[in-house]
């Protein structure tokens, strides 16, 4: 297939993922399919958000939930305090927010490695945590923020299931087209090598402290995007968004659908929240068939999805 060629079938794919609701109308699970759709669409620029710490820049992090929550409840509270329903408005809340967190945390950790990076993320996340559920006055404690209105742009009403629907289509689109660009930029080059040989790229002369927290930071704005996402999709806000255990289910769709790309992190967004979504509610042991999926591909692919696909296309490709 020519570069042309492959360029016009993505456009098709992106055009048939943003248009999914209208063209599927007539399917009788045509509502369901698009809510599950969007939430899968969401947690994808959530797990792209950390493939760019764990896969290209080579920190592995539990605390990215800090920011997707952070994201959350900023673009809540703005809503609410402010009285808007403007997207910028709450979006750059969100952002702005999340970037903070990120600036914050990356500069106490981001000169740790292995085990010591893993905690100090999880332990810095859950003070975030314990803020959101503790903070009742603002953020509503443990009842979690509730009635979080959906956005407006240029005067467009995007409260409609299907507009918001393709408001997270259009923006999962954009952040990977974002993504994909900067990770082929020479600064995405610069991290994978950080993430190859820090040592060396010292030696060349490169700030490898300084290109290590900025990924923190960009990382943790796309996440606070995801937050906000999310906020608008369900309207309500909760401080588990910025527990362990978002974090957790971020980092199992990195590991599952392969990290370092980008297609790998929205596979495995897919395949979690299929089992957490659809799965659930045909059996009963959902979490454990889950369980099991991520145990296998540890022991058995840990290039995740992606690893295998290459593996099997090499295989084919081979005299």
């Amino acid at each position: 297939m020519t570069r042309a060629a492959r360029w016009v079938a993505l456009a098709a794919v992106a055009v048939g993922l943003v248009t999914f609701p209208y063209w599927s109308a007539a399917w009788e699970t045509s509502r369901f399919a698009t809510t599950v759709l969007r939430d899968m669409l969401v947690f994808a620029i959530f797990a792209l958000s950390l493939d760019i710490l764990v896969g290209h820049a080579g920190m592995p992090s539990l605390g990215h939930a800090a920011f997707f929550g952070g994201g959350a409840y900023a673009a809540g509270i703005a809503s609410q305090r402010l009285g808007t329903d403007q997207l910028p408005i709450t979006l750059a809340a969100a952002v702005l927010v999340a970037a903070l967190l990120a600036l914050v945390i990356g500069l106490l950790v981001v000169r740790s490695e292995g085990i010591f990076l893993l905690m100090l993320t999880l332990a810095l996340a859950q003070i975030v945590f314990a803020i959101a559920f503790q903070w009742t006055a603002v953020t509503g404690g443990s009842n979690g923020l509730a009635g979080v209105s959906r956005p407006t742009l240029f005067g467009i009403d995007l409260s409609a299931p299907d507009r918001m629907y393709v408001l997270v289509a259009a923006t999962f689109l954009v952040v990977s087209l974002l993504i994909w660009s900067l990770m082929r930029s020479p600064y995405g080059r610069a991290l994978t090598g950080v993430r190859e040989n820090e040592r060396r790229m010292r030696a060349l002369g490169y700030d490898t402290t300084r290109l290590k927290l900025s990924a923190f930071v960009v990382a943790g704005m796309i996440a606070g995007v995801a937050g906000a996402l999310s906020a608008y999709s369900q309207r309500f806000v909760s401080p588990g968004d910025a527990g362990i255990g978002t974090s957790v289910q971020a980092f199992v769709m990195v590991l599952i659908g392969g990290a370092g790309t980008i297609l790998g992190p929205v596979l495995g967004a897919g395949v979690v929240m299929y089992i957490q979504r659809v799965l659930s509610s045909a059996i009963p042991v959902s979490e454990t068939v889950l369980g099991l999926v991520f145990i296998g591909f540890v022991l058995l692919a840990r290039q995740g999805i992606v690893g295998l696909g290459r593996a099997a296309y090499a295989r084919v490709r081979a005299p």
